[in-house]
């Protein structure tokens, strides 16, 4: 399959940026020419289809281990599961570096229940495999390959222990796997639709679970002064589409963008009206004491696309890097025209007053 990738003239600068930077700053790590096809079972995997319209700069499996050269790495998990009617969401987050850090959450999507717990490590306490995806802190570990991923991770009320199968294709971020970034750089892929069964313990019960889960991936170096918050958004639409949302504030100046991509593997790269006119429904953490939004309408003029985004419960905040927004949601309005719906997980950094 010839993969063609559709660049509207508001991004091109940004694509080009990335490749430039790419050619001239970081090529140490290989490239490929194209999107990798994850297998749709597993007794009959599907190769790898090459573009040459416009490369990447990630290679898979490759890059889901370790890049020990990279000043800032990590390893997210979000996902949506059910137990026989009941619903819950999930985030857990690996990340390299100097102070290996866990964090992780899970969502009682019916009780209204949250429950989380961060934590830093020094770095004999954690391990990061090069070779291959082995990535392991004392409260979190994800292994294996891609389309049979262990991940596990406990906490105080719980324990969250699955099996992730990535299906469909990969999602490179900007249509390239590589963007600008708070003054650096950094490589960027996703696992957007990825088969999740296991278990997920909440207070001494065990649930056996089946559900949907994403994967993202970032590694490279950037400036974390340089940012002054950010909305983003991981979007499993009922129509097979896969969204990957930004809405950045750094430097002055904000950045709203998204990378869609379609069953496929086609990727677009799109405008998205800015998210802060339209967040609303306000929740202050009692722990921290920031603000965050928990309802968007979503404007993307190119997809012909209003989306009302919800996240339930309010409060879902990681107490990491002074609390951090991780909400499991839902969505609903248009697309392309068309009544659409779906599920989300919202990240949000900073204080949205």
């Amino acid at each position: 399959m010839h993969i063609q990738r559709r660049r509207p003239t508001a991004v091109i600068a940004a694509l080009t940026f990335g490749a430039v930077l790419a050619d001239a700053a970081l090529s140490a790590i290989p490239a490929t020419a194209g999107p990798v096809f994850l297998p749709a079972d597993t007794a009959h995997p599907a190769t790898a289809t090459t573009a040459s319209a416009f490369p990447t700069f990630v290679h898979l499996p490759a890059d889901q281990a370790a890049h020990p050269n990279a000043a800032q790495e990590w390893w997210y998990v979000v996902g949506h599961l059910n137990a026989h009617g009941h619903r819950f969401g999930y985030e857990v987050t690996i990340g390299a570096g100097q102070a290996p850090q866990s964090f992780i959450a899970i969502t009682d999507k019916t009780t209204g229940e949250y429950y989380t717990q961060s934590q830093c490590f020094s770095s004999d306490q954690a391990s990061f495999s090069t070779t291959t995806l082995d990535v392991r802190t004392p409260t979190a570990t994800l292994s294996g390959p891609m389309d049979a991923m262990h991940l596990h991770a406990i906490l105080p009320a719980g324990d969250i222990d699955l099996t992730l199968g990535a299906r469909g294709p990969a999602l490179y971020n900007n249509g390239t796997g590589l963007i600008p970034f708070l003054g650096g750089t950094s490589y960027y892929y996703s696992l957007p639709s990825l088969t999740s069964q296991g278990t997920l313990t909440v207070n001494s019960h065990t649930y056996p679970v089946t559900g949907e889960s994403w994967l993202d991936r970032q590694w490279g170096t950037w400036d974390w002064s340089t940012m002054q918050k950010w909305t983003w958004m991981a979007l499993q639409l009922s129509n097979g589409e896969r969204i990957n949302l930004w809405d950045l504030f750094a430097q002055g100046s904000e950045s709203s963008y998204a990378t869609v991509l379609h069953p496929d593997g086609t990727h677009e790269i799109v405008a998205v009206k800015p998210l802060a006119d339209t967040t609303s429904a306000f929740w202050t953490s009692p722990t921290t004491g920031k603000r965050y939004g928990t309802r968007w309408t979503v404007n993307i003029p190119g997809l012909q696309a209003s989306l009302t985004i919800v996240v339930e419960p309010q409060g879902q905040e990681v107490q990491a890097f002074g609390g951090v927004y991780e909400g499991a949601g839902s969505v609903t309005g248009r697309y392309r025209g068309k009544p659409i719906s779906g599920q989300i997980y919202v990240e949000q950094l900073g204080n949205w007053r």
